[in-house]
């Protein structure tokens, strides 16, 4: 990177010269008062300390003195005062950034308008003076308004720097060349972040004698770094706000719009409202007997992807107005199923997307138009097909950023998938809701057509397209055994053969690990003959991942660097599962050798032989030759912490409502659950099966008020699941405090047998919670925090679950849960409440944090996780 301005310090005169020139010029060392104002002085840079806030700076700098964080930005250069602790002030202009070579004739690097005639605009961050050009260039375009939207969700500062401020952003040691990611909802978090910043800054230059604080130019080379710059004038060191404020404020057409974009993938819906809510005060845009044009201006950091994607929401609103481009109307073809164009952004995801939505693929093409139009930086299409590309031909891995260079180009292509998907959500919004003048926000069109958040969460179609021995063979995954020292803490293996064997009581609902041929064998024979008489069994396995079982043992393959979670598979279908189990075996089969697998994650791996492979489906099937009692059902689309989908509890409600002898435990049909350990995936159903079987034969003592059981202990309320986004719902229920009262017996008496597992499918919300407060670092906080919400979830779905079976009852729940939560539960706003979790009744500190149902079904597995560089 370059290195900018030169270096102040080299301007400036020597700290005893500062000194005596503050003490001249006001009576006393380090500060006087002159004119009603507490300043300090410098010849370079001069900043202004107002009266107002030096009260304030002095009265904290002894409580904060010993609060300073210092640090280096690499080995071998100076230490001093970090930003919030931990970050930088690193300049946004660096060596190479215009690109298009704009900055010297329009002010501002990578300065360009789309085609086909939009008054659409992009561009990187202009200096103070450079945005004057830009305002001056746009004042010539003719528009009738002019929108400028600055898209940066990290915060930025400009520092007056001889006659232009020149902005700068804080960036933390081990990830110098990416922007930060602060999870602030709103433009007005953000500023107030930016402000805190500033004040920040000026206080710890207040700390030391020369009023120094350190930016950095060149984080390339590292040339003369750092850079002082001394602090005299508060007004020399402004957020972007008040920077735009300067050029748009001031003119009558022009108004100014935060609405920050990830770096890291489409921004929130929240944000696209309040782009759209600007755009709606806009007379003229929506008026089609008007052919004015009002001009939209997007301004990124490098002005690259992020400013296209946005460039391109600003085309579908102005396309939906004038008009678009004659190549959008052109006949449209159906996707090829056998081979598809990846080019073409013809991914399964897409595909998907396209068949939910109406006139899916016309959308589609609308968007592509628009995005060749818009190209010159970035191409969002081509840059989703070039990084899945780039990740494919990494035979041997290696670094990028500190990181997997595989991992890097697939976190990069979901990054710009993401991004098209969203596209065509939005385009798809416009022209439904056109007709009906906007009525709906784009969140709540999203929350009622959860379906497509259900279809982004399959967007990981990396794992579904390979096959499944490739990452065996490269190395990057291992068989790891499902059982483990430690997992049976219900000690059932030494009675059935099976961990954590367990039943509802008084219910015939049963529980259990993954069995292998023997316990499965010996499960059928207890259920059966040797302690129940169950007429049948049925058994579902609740596994997304793949299974293999090898001479009496199960194993599932998992990452190397991530051998504690199973690889779960989105999207895909159980016939693929149970294929792609099928393709495995047959892969060690051919080896005709030993593999390495872990017995236990926390030993080495070992080399094994296997004489015998089968797959789950196998091994049910044989088992089902011998016992013709035992029926196999699986399960594929339930992930570890995650809630079943709508469709996996109609399939659940189909399959019990057809046993015509359900209503007696005695010698009924049993219905046993497993997943790998037994525990969470495994309760979710046993409690939903339970609550189908209570409807059918009555409720138990214990679902009445006077009935509960009273629990003496603090925050009793939180353990019973009475957190306020719970109850907020509950009172929507039709008899919402029964319906809640039945499914919270249900988890009492699935846990009546798992104590020794301290496990409860309810009260692990609260106490999962509670760890975040002890969490070592942010990552271990920010995992507990999903879990948690996760968990609560779980239970909402319960209650939203119990709520239907009530209602549907009386016609034998013939229309589908899935259907219910479209129809009646956009009435009770089932998934507004989804949308929302929060803890806002435990802790008002964290009044802001909301988990969408987008960050627990899109981003699962964090595969968004991977921030990205500047742009």
């Amino acid at each position: 990177m370059g290195t900018g301005a030169s270096s102040a310090s080299s301007r400036s005169p020597s700290p005893e010269m500062m000194r005596n020139n503050r003490k001249n010029s006001f009576g006393i060392e380090g500060g006087g008062k002159w004119k009603g104002h507490n300043v300090v002085c410098n010849e370079v840079a001069p900043i202004i300390i107002t009266k107002d806030c030096f009260e304030e700076f002095q009265c904290t700098l002894l409580a904060e003195k010993q609060e300073v964080t210092m640090g280096s930005i690499r080995d071998g250069l100076p230490e001093h005062v970090l930003v919030q602790g931990k970050y930088f002030m690193v300049a946004d202009q660096f060596k190479g950034i215009d690109k298009m070579k704009t900055t010297e004739k329009h002010g501002a690097p990578n300065f360009r308008r789309a085609g086909g005639g939009f008054a659409v605009f992009g561009m990187g961050q202009p200096t103070g003076l450079g945005l004057a050009k830009v305002m001056d260039t746009l004042g010539q375009e003719g528009c009738s308004e002019l929108i400028v939207c600055c898209i940066r969700e990290e915060p930025v500062l400009f520092l007056k720097k001889n006659e232009d401020f020149v902005s700068y952003t804080p960036r933390a040691r081990e990830k110098l060349c990416e922007n930060i990611y602060t999870r602030l909802a709103t433009s007005l978090d953000i500023s107030n972040n930016e402000v805190a910043m500033r004040k920040e800054i000026l206080r710890n230059a207040l700390r030391n004698e020369e009023n120094e604080f350190w930016f950095y130019e060149d984080i390339d080379q590292f040339v003369d770094e750092p850079h002082k710059y001394y602090i005299v004038y508060e007004e020399h060191l402004k957020t972007i706000q008040e920077m735009y404020a300067i050029h748009t404020v001031s003119q009558t057409n022009a108004r100014y719009l935060r609405m920050p974009m990830r770096s890291n993938g489409a921004p929130d819906e929240q944000v696209i409202d309040t782009f759209f809510n600007v755009l709606k005060d806009v007379p003229t845009l929506f008026d089609h007997q008007d052919t004015s044009t009002p001009g939209l201006v997007f301004v990124g950091h490098m002005g690259a992807s992020r400013t296209t994607f946005a460039m391109v929401l600003g085309m579908l609103v102005l396309g939906h107005k004038h008009g678009f481009p004659e190549e959008a109307y052109e006949d449209t073809k159906p996707f090829s199923q056998e081979n598809p164009n990846l080019e073409k952004a013809e991914f399964p995801v897409v595909q998907q997307l396209c068949r939910a939505l109406p006139d899916g693929i016309q959308v589609k093409q609308e968007v592509d138009v628009l995005i060749n139009l818009s190209d010159e930086m970035s191409n969002i299409r081509r840059d989703i097909y070039e990084s899945k590309k780039k990740m494919e031909a990494i035979k041997e891995d290696y670094e990028i950023a500190g990181g997997s260079a595989k991992q890097f180009f697939l976190q990069r292509m979901f990054k710009y998938l993401e991004r098209y998907c969203f596209l065509l959500l939005f385009n798809s919004y416009l022209h439904q809701q056109k007709i009906q003048m906007f009525c709906q926000s784009f969140e709540v069109w999203m929350q009622q057509h959860p379906i497509l958040y259900r279809i982004l969460g399959d967007m990981d179609s990396f794992e579904k397209d390979n096959t499944p021995g490739m990452h065996l063979a490269m190395g990057n995954r291992f068989l790891v055994a499902d059982e483990y020292l430690g997992l049976d803490v219900l000690s059932s293996h030494r009675e059935v053969k099976v961990a954590n064997f367990r039943r509802v009581p008084g219910l015939p609902v049963f529980g259990m690990a993954q069995p292998c041929r023997e316990g499965l064998s010996k499960v059928v024979q207890y259920l059966t003959k040797e302690k129940y008489t169950h007429s049948s069994v049925h058994i579902f396995t609740l596994r997304g991942e793949m299974v293999l079982e090898c001479d009496g043992a199960t194993y599932t393959p998992r990452k190397l660097k991530s051998l504690t979670r199973n690889v779960f598979i989105p999207g895909i279908t159980v016939e693929e599962l149970e294929d792609r189990e099928r393709q495995l075996k047959n892969e060690f089969l051919k080896l005709n050798g030993p593999v390495q697998v872990y017995e236990d994650i926390t030993d080495p791996r070992i080399t094994k032989e296997f004489s015998t492979i089968v797959t789950l489906q196998e091994m049910f099937e044989n088992q089902c030759k011998i016992t013709p009692e035992l029926h196999y059902h699986r399960v594929a689309a339930m992930e570890y912490e995650g809630s079943p989908p709508e469709r996996e509890f109609d399939f659940l409600v189909n399959v019990i409502k057809d046993l015509k002898d359900i209503y007696t435990d005695e010698d009924g049909p049993a219905l046993v659950f497993n997943c790998d350990c037994g525990k969470e995936r495994t309760t979710v159903f046993m409690a939903a099966a339970g609550l189908v079987i209570w409807h059918q034969k009555g409720f138990p003592v214990g679902v009445k008020l006077e009935e509960q059981e009273r629990i003496s202990v603090p925050q009793a309320e939180y353990t019973k699941g009475e957190f306020a986004v719970v109850m907020n719902l509950v009172r929507r229920l039709p008899s919402g405090p029964q319906v809640k009262r039945e499914v919270d017996l249900m988890l009492d008496k699935c846990s009546e047998t798992m104590t020794p597992m301290h496990y409860h499918q309810r009260e692990t919300i609260f106490s999962t919670y509670n760890k975040i407060k002890l969490a070592k670092d942010e990552e271990t906080a920010a995992k507990l925090g999903n879990q948690s919400f996760n968990f609560l979830e779980r239970y909402i779905y319960l209650i939203l679950f119990n709520s239907y079976l009530h209602i549907e009852r009386p016609n034998n729940w013939t229309s589908k849960f899935a259907t219910w939560m479209i129809e009646t539960g956009r009435k009770i706003g089932a998934y507004e409440t989804l949308d929302n979790l929060h803890y806002h009744d435990l802790d008002e500190d964290d009044a802001r944090i909301v988990s969408c149902i987008r960050h627990r079904w899109v981003n699962k597995g964090n595969k968004l996780g991977y921030q990205g560089t500047v742009e």
